[in-house]
């Protein structure tokens, strides 16, 4: 499924004044938000620490904030929402954007490093921060809008974290079909080889009694002798197939 096939909703005037507010208080403070958001989430969940190996995600916090890729992975993860409110009136210009981040994410899954309701994780951790933000700037942002603007914020960011799923699943579905086409490649290939008995390159004979007869022929033709195995079950007569495993890549 494209993220084109899914509509975005649409915001009425009242709801957009309160995303914009709201979020000319946040901007300047994202990538603070951020560092919180993402701290929760390895809190909160905390095999989602792993993501990250080149970050010391046990070390202390303070330790944490100072680790220029952690800084740096949540700046990235805010510029997905800052886009989002750039494009707040066309937010179908995000579509390729969001549908390539969960096509990369996609990968991760098939390594055993990404589980699904992460998301929902990544979801929660935001909406809680962006609350608790409003409340601690409740005299810049009235507190009887905090509940409105909450409100919003999380269709905002549902959808933003939807449209990321859609490519996500449109990845792992993509590699799951190219497992399934290989593998069905690779046994095509191994009934060829099997039913003209070339597993080796070689066509593989069985002795037959013609073929006694014609040494006993040439025998008494004076004819030079065919040189045959002394041992039963020669190991001539054994078919060998070659290892067709999967590509290291699945």
């Amino acid at each position: 499924m494209s993220t084109n096939s899914v509509d975005w909703y649409e915001y009425n005037p009242d709801e957009k004044d309160l995303l914009i507010r709201s979020w000319a208080l946040i901007q300047p403070n994202k990538q603070s938000l951020g560092c919180d958001i993402y701290e929760m989430i390895f809190n909160q969940c905390p095999e989602t620490r792993y993501l990250f190996p080149k970050i010391d995600t046990f070390g202390h916090k303070k330790e944490l904030r100072k680790n220029n890729e952690f800084v740096f992975q949540a700046l990235r993860f805010m510029q997905v929402v800052e886009s989002a409110m750039r494009n707040l009136d066309s937010l179908n210009n995000m579509n390729t954007i969001l549908d390539n981040l969960g096509r990369r994410h996609g990968k991760l899954e098939l390594v055993g490093k990404f589980r699904p309701y992460y998301w929902s994780v990544f979801l929660e951790s935001m909406i809680f921060h962006v609350r608790k933000f409003l409340e601690a700037n409740h005299r810049k942002f009235p507190e009887k809008e905090i509940d409105g603007a909450v409100i919003v914020w999380r269709t905002l960011l549902k959808d933003v974290v939807h449209r990321i799923k859609v490519g996500y699943f449109t990845d792992i579905e993509h590699r799951l079909n190219q497992l399934a086409e290989s593998c069905q490649n690779q046994a095509s290939l191994h009934d060829r080889k099997r039913s003209t008995g070339s597993g080796n390159g070689h066509f593989i004979r069985e002795s037959t009694i013609e073929d006694d007869a014609s040494d006993d022929f040439r025998s008494s033709r004076c004819l030079p002798q065919r040189h045959t195995s002394t041992k039963s079950g020669s190991s001539n007569r054994k078919l060998f197939l070659k290892d067709h495993s999967l590509p290291e890549d699945f």
